[in-house]
């Protein structure tokens, strides 16, 4: 294939993956149980778009969903969720499984998940204030909040490991089949 039909066609699938990422969003927003799963699905596209297109492709169309999906998507937790941690992990997670050993690794990953989340979740705060609320109140949301870090702490490992078998069937079944029906043997 000519070089400039393999930049068109990565221009056009990058696009492609875009927008249906911003699909998997809005519909993230409109059906409650796939709050998380959208965002987690728009990043394994976004890391679809690096395997065929490369990291820069793959930056470019991670900044576009997420700015699209923060003015569009009626439900802003879902959009922050895809901005601040599950959109651009698939890209940093070669970087990680660099790290030696896999306990060090893992805690790597943990701090960067608690660390992001809390990031969106303290802007959020900043920006809609909760206002006064019981002191009775106050200690029963830090109580649920603290569990619900804990809960999402293992959603993420296990994310982690989804996102690695997903991107060895992408790269082993997936892709060459998707070469094929392009024809680029």
């Amino acid at each position: 294939m000519k070089k400039q039909q393999r930049k068109s066609w990565a221009m056009a699938y990058c696009g492609i993956v875009a927008a249906l990422c911003v699909a998997l969003m809005l519909l993230g927003a409109v059906i409650p149980i796939a709050m998380f799963i959208a965002p987690a699905v728009a990043g394994f596209l976004i890391a679809t778009v690096c395997v065929e297109c490369g990291r820069t492709m793959a930056l470019t169309a991670y900044a576009a969903v997420g700015l699209l999906a923060v003015l569009f998507v009626p439900d802003k937790e879902v959009a922050l969720i895809f901005v601040f941690l599950l959109g651009y992990y698939p890209l940093a997670k070669p970087w990680f499984e660099r790290i030696r050993p896999a306990a060090l690794r893992g805690l790597a990953k943990l701090a960067l998940c608690n660390g992001a989340v809390l990031a969106m979740y303290g802007l959020v705060f900043l920006l809609v204030p909760a206002g006064s609320i019981s002191q009775e109140l106050r200690a029963t949301a830090t109580a649920a909040a603290l569990a619900t870090l804990a809960m999402g702490n293992v959603a993420f490992l296990l994310y982690d490991r989804a996102l690695h078998n997903m991107l060895l069937m992408y790269k082993l079944v997936w892709q060459p089949k998707l070469h094929k029906t392009l024809g680029w043997h």
